[in-house]
């Protein structure tokens, strides 16, 4: 699996045939994409925990 991925990312993996030159920008577009879409999910995922451990939302009473 590693070796495909890492292929995949260099290009050999699918870039030998016709059908894997035209798809290959496709391809690396989509994991480009999800790549973004990771990192703006863990942003807003720890900017909610972070905004959700300060005063308003914890109690005193919960600290103890």
């Amino acid at each position: 699996m590693w070796n495909f991925l890492m292929s995949f990312f260099i290009g050999g993996a699918i870039g030998a045939s016709r059908f894997g030159r035209a798809i290959m920008p496709a391809l690396k577009l989509v994991a480009v994409g999800v790549l973004i879409a990771g990192l703006i999910y863990t942003y807003v995922v720890f900017n909610a925990v972070r905004e959700r451990s300060h005063h308003p939302y914890v109690h005193s009473h919960s600290l103890h």
